[in-house]
């Protein structure tokens, strides 16, 4: 039996898990810089993980496991709440200030054209951005941990 006199210490049970989920590669449409990415051209990176960047920029702010489907690659990442970066961007996303994503990848194989139609490439990264070349590349879900706690609390 719970006795409500017994203080309880809550330790990060309302903070973030940094989780979040989205589409970081969309296969079929124009993006900003004129390149079309074709359906499956990131398929051999189904499963692996990459590091999660602030707007390209070198220094990790996470790590997440990218998923090849028929609309294009999706990224389950993990923000480094321990890092100074991996705050910001959650804070970032949080606001709403920043939903968008974008890859860095190697080209393996494109075709020229007014157009460039990327038929294979190799996902490098993935970044964090307010501004994404692909407008339909977007973060989806922020995921927080739950309080199992909140309905005791009110008690105390």
């Amino acid at each position: 039996m719970l006795q409500l006199d017994t203080p309880l210490e809550l330790k990060s049970l309302d903070e973030s898990t940094g989780e979040f989920e989205g589409l970081a590669a969309v296969y079929g449409n124009v993006d900003s810089q004129g390149d079309r990415i074709e359906p499956g051209a990131f398929a051999a990176d189904d499963g692996i993980e990459v590091p999660i960047l602030w707007n390209h920029k070198s220094d990790p702010i996470g790590v997440g496991k990218l998923t090849n489907t028929p609309a294009g690659v999706v990224i389950k990442g993990r923000l480094l709440l321990d890092t100074e970066g991996g705050r910001e961007a959650y804070a970032r996303l949080k606001a709403g200030a920043a939903k968008g994503l974008s890859v860095g990848f190697k080209l393996l194989d494109a075709v020229a054209g007014a157009v460039r139609r990327i038929v294979s490439g190799a996902i490098k990264e993935v970044s964090l951005t307010p501004w994404p070349a692909n407008p339909n590349a977007l973060v989806t879900a922020v995921k927080s941990t739950p309080n199992p706690y909140a309905e005791l609390t009110k008690y105390l």
